[in-house]
């Protein structure tokens, strides 16, 4: 059976939200080959497949109680919906949030939108992957100068992002006009 495809994160094998290695999901109980290793907010799974994932099985087999009545759960999802634009609709925010392998961060990672929709996570990105979109550079430039940042201290941060260590940035691209986007990440 092929792996399903994910709009709002299309290769979560490449960005490092899924990994390569047989297991038995824990959620389907199927032999599975690719295995997600992102965050989840919800019960842990012991393994999770990304088939779960995309039908949304996942988000209701990991949810968790609610309140104090005992009543209520809440689905479990993969990435927070933090600072949504008005804009984007509740079915795109449930799609990113539900039925989208997240990806981890040092801090509270957050999804980014553009054009009215979420855009497509590409994968954690230094510096060196970030020199070929100008624009997701100067979207961590705009987001320094409203921090107060200097802009030698932002140059001398921008040139010290690491794909792999610390701090990181995020790059996304719009699937609407193609912009890149990129939010940054420190420990």
């Amino acid at each position: 059976m092929a792996e399903p495809t994910f709009r709002y994160h299309p290769d979560p094998l490449a960005s490092g939200s899924a990994v390569r290695t047989d297991h038995v999901c824990g959620v389907c109980r199927k032999d599975r080959q690719i295995r997600y290793r992102g965050p989840v907010y919800g019960r842990q799974p012991d393994s999770l497949c990304l088939h779960c994932i995309h039908s949304g099985a996942a988000s209701r087999a990991l949810s968790t109680s609610g309140g104090g009545d005992g009543d209520s759960e809440t689905a479990a999802v993969f990435s927070d919906a933090v600072d949504v634009p008005d804009d984007v609709p509740l079915s795109v925010v449930e799609e990113i949030t539900h039925r989208t392998p997240g990806f981890a961060g040092w801090q509270q990672e957050a999804w980014l939108y553009h054009c009215g929709d979420g855009a497509a996570f590409l994968g954690p990105a230094g510096y060196r992957e970030l020199e070929a979109h100008p624009e997701a550079i100067a979207m961590l430039r705009e987001d320094h100068r409203r921090y107060g940042w200097a802009s030698a201290d932002t140059e001398q941060f921008l040139r010290g992002l690491d794909r792999t260590g610390e701090p990181t940035a995020y790059l996304f691209r719009c699937l609407h006009c193609n912009t890149s986007l990129a939010s940054w990440d420190v420990g």
